[in-house]
């Protein structure tokens, strides 16, 4: 017993999680057991060490701070505002979707903390060993296409800021070639090896990432919606002309409340894929609940600014913030504004879209495929 005990208290001293005594007895584990399955493991999929555990609450904050600000996310809301949803409104769905968001995602994110293992591996505590391929595929396919789309949406971006650059590449931008034009292919493809190389660094880099992205976008919103309300001598219109009263108000304001859990319900699943290298639960907490009910009440008051002055100004919605961006007098403000929405649309695509099926593709061929 005393043996036991001291081989436990190495482990633990090793950085190993507490579970790892489930190993032979009296031994101290350096190398997965022999016993272990090349079909259901590998370094990836193991629980992570406590040297692994680099995520604080910072880094779950502005994992949040970019996902929230996504050029997806700035359209829905908007469109909450062209149903006829005044500014209190739009806040107030928000409010109850990030408040629903919030206790949600702390308990997922618990659950990686507490086992260290991503999605596709806690899969099986309910779906079984084998039976938990099918939710992590399904997670994963959905994630591979939105890769694709949202890498076409950050080329956009970056052909309009290689024209303003140099406006003598506008031709290149002229042809139509499967749906996209030369320039257009050039900026998807180029995007495309941007994004895998940072990958190919591990999950650290994109934690470093995320984390140099966040206040990028931060600052960029914020300015653009001070400008917006500048131009308006900050007096925006606060509903559009025919707003929603009574009993149908309610129903979007709630509906819009549902959808914006819905559109985060897949990181609710797979949310344990960051978490399980936290430090702590309270960081946890502390990223969510500064990344979620704080940095998603910011994320509305910006939405009812910029759609609200452009309203004022012309009577008409805006779609995406994008719109805003082209109408800006300055081709280096332009270019400025355009890159960190380059830089946002990649954090987004690192974060919801690659590290999901990346863990999904490992857990069916672990013996083949690593992160």
């Amino acid at each position: 017993m005393a043996t036991d005990e001291t081989a436990l208290s190495r482990e633990r001293a090793a950085g190993r999680p507490e579970f790892d005594h489930v190993y032979s007895p009296g031994t101290v584990q350096t190398e997965p057991p022999p016993i272990t399955s090349d079909r259901l493991y590998n370094v990836d999929l193991a629980p992570t060490r406590r040297e692994g555990r680099t995520w604080n609450a910072y880094s779950i904050f502005t994992l949040w701070a970019n996902d929230v600000h996504s050029l997806g996310n700035y359209s829905f809301a908007i469109g909450l505002f062209a149903l006829g949803l005044g500014a209190w409104q739009v806040l107030t769905a928000l409010g109850v979707g990030a408040l629903l968001l919030f206790f949600l995602l702390c308990l997922s994110g618990f659950m990686g903390y507490k086992t260290g293992v991503p999605y596709p591996v806690m899969s099986r505590i309910s779906f079984g060993v084998h039976g938990a391929q099918l939710p992590a595929a399904v997670r994963g396919i959905v994630a591979i296409a939105w890769f694709g789309i949202q890498t076409y949406l950050a080329s956009v971006v970056l052909r309009v800021m290689l024209i303003a650059l140099w406006p003598g590449l506008a031709p290149l931008d002229s042809n139509d070639v499967l749906g996209l034009s030369t320039l257009g292919w050039i900026s998807f493809v180029a995007l495309w090896i941007i994004q895998v190389i940072i990958v190919c660094y591990g999950m650290e880099m994109i934690r470093r990432y995320e984390a140099m992205a966040g206040p990028i976008i931060l600052v960029t919103f914020v300015a653009l919606a001070v400008w917006m309300l500048w131009r308006v001598d900050f007096s925006i219109a606060w509903a559009t002309e025919n707003p929603l009263t009574g009993w149908e108000m309610w129903v979007h304001i709630l509906g819009g409340g549902a959808l914006w859990v819905s559109i985060y319900g897949t990181f609710v699943l797979n949310f344990c894929d960051f978490t399980r290298s936290a430090t702590s639960r309270g960081a946890i907490v502390k990223g969510n609940f500064w990344g979620i009910p704080i940095n998603m009440l910011l994320f509305g008051l910006i939405v009812v600014s910029l759609a609200g002055a452009q309203l004022k100004l012309d009577g008409t919605i805006i779609t995406a913030p994008a719109d805003i961006v082209q109408t800006i007098p300055s081709v280096p403000l332009i270019v400025l504004a355009s890159l960190a929405l380059l830089i946002l649309t990649v954090a987004v695509n690192l974060m919801a879209n690659f590290v999901a099926p990346t863990y999904a593709l490992t857990n069916m061929f672990p013996k083949a495929l690593n992160f």
